[in-house]
């Protein structure tokens, strides 16, 4: 049996649920073999393999924990590459109470204030409507899957784009690597689409002036970046630049938070898609990504603290309920897209102050 893991510090101790957690199987010990337990505040998962036939497991395990007081526990059947007989138990312990979200109003609120103050209101509705979109991508998905999610927290802050980006917390367990790669990468396509867009909007409405030598901020390009330019303004000589507007500031700041999430490692967006597709090299990956970024550190010094990120987040990425269930041939395309826009969205040096 996998270790018993609990999550986000309950509100039992890690032994009075493990103890109810094994108190639930001794009602099903006869009819199955579980082999992983994994608890929150609110619910206890637990995962096996059925010693009878599915139906039969579940018309006698339903009845049995009805009859224990367990009304909303709710069965699924996994089928695996190994087995036809996985099943997941999910039971909840406590009704989470609906609440006014007031802690993550109240940051949306500062945020905005921020971007406002630094890039004005074009910026600051194009790149909230980026940000929006990548963070619902993930929330909507985790809903899909039986995922407990927060709602997102955004976090202002003053530098050039007005916050540091914003994430959602996970209150319950993953059950297998289908729910984490579409909770994954549903985040970084869906704010993708919307930077490309406002980056496209915002050239049209862009400028070529000529470069001026002095103080000032430069941007770094990206592959998708060099192209769109390329494309809307050819023929530029090599002391002309681009003046971005507001909105084409916007999707490049879109590029960037798409491309930093897309890292390789840890619990970033990119660790997530990664594990969901390799769990055993992940781990290998993420350690060269952050070697990769201690390099990288040599040409823009800011890597460091990604690299710094990364280890405070750990390389390795915890499993999954079930490993062992499948993704099929149209996410692993789709996992390859989500690291070929991180190819061509990534940038060496995001930005330079000169």
């Amino acid at each position: 049996m996998r270790p018993y893991r609990s999550v986000n510090d309950p509100a039992m101790n890690r032994q009075q649920l493990r103890e109810q957690a094994l108190r639930l199987n001794s009602l099903l010990d006869d009819l199955w073999h579980l082999d992983s337990i994994q608890a929150t505040t609110n619910q206890i998962v637990l995962a096996g393999e059925a010693r009878v036939p599915v139906p039969d497991f579940e018309v006698t395990a339903n009845g049995r924990l009805l009859a224990a007081g367990y009304q909303q526990a709710r069965i699924e059947h996994v089928p695996t590459y190994q087995s036809p007989w996985r099943l997941l138990i999910t039971v909840p312990l406590a009704e989470r109470a609906a609440q006014i979200p007031w802690l993550n109003i109240g940051l949306f609120a500062a945020t905005v204030a921020t971007m406002l103050w630094i890039g004005g209101m074009a910026f600051t509705s194009w790149f909230l409507a980026i940000l929006l979109c990548h963070e619902f991508g993930h929330f909507l998905m985790a809903r899909r899957h039986h995922i407990d999610a927060s709602w997102p927290y955004f976090i202002p802050a003053p530098n050039i784009l007005g916050t540091f980006g914003a994430f959602i917390r996970l209150r319950s367990p993953i059950r297998d690597r289908i729910g984490l790669f579409d909770m994954a990468v549903a985040g970084p396509l869906a704010g993708f689409v919307v930077a490309i867009v406002a980056l496209v909007v915002g050239l049209m409405h862009s400028t070529v002036v000529t470069s001026a030598a002095g103080n000032g901020l430069s941007l770094g390009d990206s592959l998708l970046f060099k192209f769109l330019t390329w494309l809307l303004f050819p023929g530029m000589a090599a002391n002309q630049d681009i003046l971005l507007h507001p909105i084409a500031f916007a999707g490049w700041a879109g590029l960037l938070v798409t491309m930093l999430n897309l890292l390789p490692m840890g619990q970033l967006d990119g660790g997530h898609i990664a594990y969901a597709l390799f769990p055993r090299q992940q781990k290998w990956l993420a350690s060269a990504t952050l070697l990769a970024l201690a390099i990288a550190s040599f040409w823009w010094p800011w890597w460091l603290i990604w690299a710094a990120i990364g280890l405070f987040l750990r390389p390795g990425h915890p499993p999954t309920l079930m490993d062992e269930v499948p993704l099929g041939r149209g996410r692993i395309l789709l996992g390859c897209l989500a690291f070929a826009i991180f190819i061509i969205s990534f940038m060496p040096v995001p930005f330079n102050m000169h």
